[in-house]
């Protein structure tokens, strides 16, 4: 802390010291690779908003990482807590002299101005880490302890692919808290905005919230691991969607052709729906071949989120368990589409190289191929790039939470599923059937009474263990 300078003062020192990041002028090098995972992780650090907007080209894409932060409570939770703990090591002796000050101008640690904002918010959630003693490490400990508890409930703020247990790792604090808190406030300009994560071995590998890629090197390192999977951390705002409309732009006639075994149709139609409308008028037919005893509802409802789009949905028969004509009768209808359509232009969706021999026999007619990252393997991925081919993951069109299309396969097929299991008939006819059996006669009056007060109020509901239970009332 620099020389004379009072707790109170120690906030705005935090904001405004010179460790603070010099402006890129070029936010578009950061392009390449996404960013959410970073913001996540730089929000939940306890990093300043402002901060991390100013070195973003757009702005805005921290919204939506900042909303769903702040509707998950452990999330909010642990931003704070680790805000607290950052600055209680940063500023390790001069609050520890300040919990020692007996005299009349004593200030607790709630209410010092470095640290009120962050209880203000615990507070409300009832989480308490005041100790009553002037030791900080064991503030250290119960903000650790209330960490560890919360840490596994904002997995669900990550993408699946995402190893989290490095980003657990991130949070919780080793026991030898003491020592721990050392080697931070020793490298505490390696930490970005010197907001403490358990790192191992700190070392000066430039800002690690500029981008995914960069983040997720580091902490996969820390867990003695190496991330590999850089595909996943493309941008596809640039890498992905400008090159498929430059691809539209520059066709004239396009068909889609997919193979329905090998594409996910909650993802496709999402890059469907980051299409412009007169992108859109260029594609000519979506053809989706998929095995009828294999179908999903899903690519016979497609019809319904392609903007208009003529959707050809072709169940294919299996010849055995094992074999299906799905790539014939697909390699069949992309040369009906060339030579007989005028087709110049194919957008092919599948992870399978099974198709290559169609892509190669047609000299003429531009493809571009959308596959999934985990199904399609390197080789064929060499073979489109050597032959100049594009190809691009739909698995950057990750569907979000309130996914329209999903939604109404889901329910359409819970809806099957539900009457299959509930064959409970006609509700009148059920209560005919029951007063059969109590071997009784009732008047109409009656008879109304008992379907008013009792079948019309019987409540499903859903155990534990998952279990359906029939409420009657009483």
């Amino acid at each position: 802390m620099a020389k004379g300078m009072s707790l109170e003062d120690l906030k705005d020192f935090i904001e405004e010291e010179s460790f603070d990041l010099p402006e890129i002028s070029d936010k578009s090098a950061l392009r390449k690779y996404s960013k959410n995972i970073a913001l996540t992780i730089g929000f939940l650090l306890g990093v300043h908003e402002e901060q991390l907007v100013r070195r973003l080209e757009f702005p805005d894409e921290f919204t939506p990482v900042k909303e769903a932060v702040l509707k998950n409570e452990d999330a909010v939770a642990i931003r704070h807590l680790n805000n607290i703990r950052s600055n209680l090591m940063l500023h390790f002796k001069d609050v520890s002299r300040s919990l020692r000050n007996l005299s009349a101008s004593f200030t607790p640690l709630d209410k010092m101005e470095l640290f009120k904002d962050d209880f203000k918010v615990i507070n409300k959630m009832s989480i308490s880490i005041i100790t009553g003693k002037t030791d900080i490490n064991e503030y250290l400990k119960r903000i650790n302890t209330e960490i560890v508890k919360r840490i596994d409930k904002t997995e669900s703020l990550f993408p699946e692919w995402v190893r989290f247990k490095h980003i657990r790792t991130m949070f919780c604090m080793p026991s030898n808290i003491e020592e721990e808190s050392k080697k931070f406030q020793s490298n505490q300009s390696l930490y970005p905005f010197q907001r403490y994560f358990y790192w191992r071995e700190p070392f000066d590998c430039g800002y690690i919230l500029s981008t995914d890629f960069d983040l997720l090197s580091v902490i996969y390192r820390n867990g003695n691991e190496t991330f590999n999977d850089t595909d996943r951390v493309c941008d596809a705002s640039d890498n992905v969607k400008n090159n498929i409309n430059e691809f539209i732009n520059r066709a004239s006639k396009i068909q889609v052709f997919i193979d329905g075994e090998n594409a996910d149709p909650y993802r496709f139609a999402s890059a469907i729906e980051s299409l412009k409308d007169h992108e859109i008028e260029k594609i000519n037919k979506i053809v989706v071949y998929y095995d009828s005893e294999h179908t999903t509802k899903a690519w016979t409802m497609l019809k319904h989120f392609t903007y208009g789009i003529e959707v050809e949905a072709i169940p294919v028969d299996r010849v055995t368990e094992s074999k299906s004509l799905v790539d014939h009768r697909l390699v069949f209808g992309i040369s009906k589409a060339i030579y007989k359509e005028d087709v110049d232009s194919v957008i092919l969706v599948s992870s399978d190289s099974d198709f290559w021999s169609v892509i190669d026999a047609s000299d003429d007619v531009r493809y571009l191929v959308m596959v999934e990252s985990e199904k399609c393997g390197f080789e064929f991925k060499s073979l489109l790039w050597d032959k100049d081919v594009f190809y691009c993951y739909l698995d950057k069109f990750i569907t979000p939470d309130d996914d329209r299309f999903f939604n109404l396969v889901f329910k359409s097929e819970l809806e099957k599923k539900l009457k299959e299991r509930f064959t409970l008939g006609n509700a009148k006819e059920l209560l005919s059937s029951v007063l059969f059996a109590c071997r009784t006669t009732v008047s109409k009056a009656e008879e109304d009474m008992l379907f008013e007060k009792y079948i019309k109020n019987i409540v499903v509901r859903i155990n534990h263990d998952g279990d359906f239970i029939l409420e009657i009332p009483d």
